[in-house]
């Protein structure tokens, strides 16, 4: 079994109307994913789904953060309890060896505000997948089997094969008479 650990974190704040964050009731971050898988990798894509229960108050804040903090217009504030949803992309590359079971799984999901009133979200994830054992086709053994014959074939002995061919050979049919090997190659010259 194989096992990555990394954390992860996400930013953010909240229009004026809803105050600054100032304490964390509770914080849950479930990952919702697909698996694709292709020869190179097997790709893990989907969201972490977070949901924070947060504590707001008056108080000071920063007039403006970078690109790196998400506002989160859509804020449910009831007196100086407020709860917020947001989805933060998952995409998870593993090597084409992972196989099933695969598991993502979050932990430690926790929140903390700045007091200037942005709230970040920190949380640790855990992939485990089993690795496939790649096996190496063997060749098949090659057996070599001799056979012998179930037929006898009657030869000539090759002095009786001499006699035939003189035999041939002396005969004056025109036709029979030329002597030569069998692997002499006739070759017309052109002058």
């Amino acid at each position: 079994m194989e096992k990555k650990q990394w954390s992860m974190q996400e930013n953010f704040y909240f229009p004026e109307h809803a105050g600054v964050p100032t304490g964390v009731q509770s914080v849950t971050v479930t990952p919702r994913y697909t698996e694709e898988r292709t020869e190179d990798a097997v790709r893990l894509t989907g969201i972490y789904h977070i949901a924070a229960n947060i504590e707001f108050d008056e108080g000071l804040r920063a007039v403006e953060w970078d690109d790196s903090f998400i506002l989160i217009d859509d804020v449910e504030v009831d007196g100086k309890d407020g709860y917020f949803e947001y989805a933060v992309p998952l995409n998870i590359d593993l090597p084409s060896i992972a196989e099933s079971p695969l598991e993502i799984v979050t932990t430690h999901a926790t929140g903390k505000s700045d007091g200037q009133g942005t709230y970040g979200v920190v949380w640790n994830v855990e992939c485990t997948y089993t690795e496939a054992v790649v096996l190496v086709e063997q060749p098949e053994e090659v057996q070599v089997v001799v056979a012998t014959p179930l037929v006898a074939i009657n030869s000539t002995p090759l002095d009786e094969l001499d006699e035939v061919l003189s035999f041939i050979a002396e005969l004056t049919d025109g036709v029979s008479t030329t002597a030569y090997r069998s692997n002499d190659v006739f070759v017309k010259n052109e002058s």
